[in-house]
């Protein structure tokens, strides 16, 4: 195995965007500025009965406007031929996580973003959910 040498060393910063919710509900702003990667780590925990929630995300350039982000990219199965798959609502129904990420090719112009959480519950609703924002500057 060959060792790779950076030139630059990483800083990851993990955010809570939203811990253990199990109502609608929109996070603060994370910061996004210079970043070379941005992920997002959507849980459900417990045991889901007739609870859902949808994720959505909205981005700023400037830390006061946001507009919805149709371009998450999900860690989906396919193949090499298809390509990427992105989404702009992660939907989480069952327990489990969803790994999503943005696209590289817009974060030059992104410096902020919120996740918003719809919680749709039905009969008897168990189970939370929980946001983490991952940034790679």
């Amino acid at each position: 195995m060959n060792r790779e040498y950076l030139s630059y060393v990483p800083m990851v910063e993990t955010f809570t965007a939203h811990d253990a919710i199990t109502a609608d509900a929109t996070s603060g702003e994370v910061e996004i500025a210079e970043t070379r990667g941005v992920g997002i780590i959507f849980t459900e925990a417990g045991t889901v009965s007739n609870r859902e929630a949808d994720l959505t995300v909205t981005i700023s350039g400037d830390g006061t406007n946001f507009y919805a982000y149709s371009m998450l990219i999900s860690n989906a199965t396919n193949t090499n031929a298809q390509g990427l798959v992105r989404v702009a609502t992660q939907n989480r129904a069952t327990a489990g996580t969803d790994i999503l990420w943005l696209t590289p090719e817009t974060l030059g112009g992104l410096t902020h973003l919120k996740v918003a959480l719809d919680v749709t519950d039905g009969g008897t609703p168990t189970g939370n959910f929980t946001v983490k924002v991952i940034v790679t500057r």
